[in-house]
């Protein structure tokens, strides 16, 4: 169940555009995203995986959805 702490934090997310996921990842992925976050120099993974995908798209790498 829900906690009153948690349901604020997604509801201050929600207000900002975002959303919260979890995600299962190799150990070495995370230490790869981890590497790419000290070198943006952003707060949290979340923001590189964001990036990554901005980038791809830039590039005409745009996800094909059947």
């Amino acid at each position: 169940m829900q906690t009153e702490r948690q349901r604020r934090y997604r509801e201050r997310i929600r207000e900002k555009g975002k959303t919260e996921i979890l995600l299962t990842l190799p150990v070495e992925t995370v230490e790869i995203l981890d590497r790419l976050r000290a070198a943006q120099g952003v707060s949290c993974r979340g923001d590189v995986v964001a990036s990554l995908i901005r980038q791809a798209m830039e590039a005409g790498n745009e996800l094909k959805i059947a």
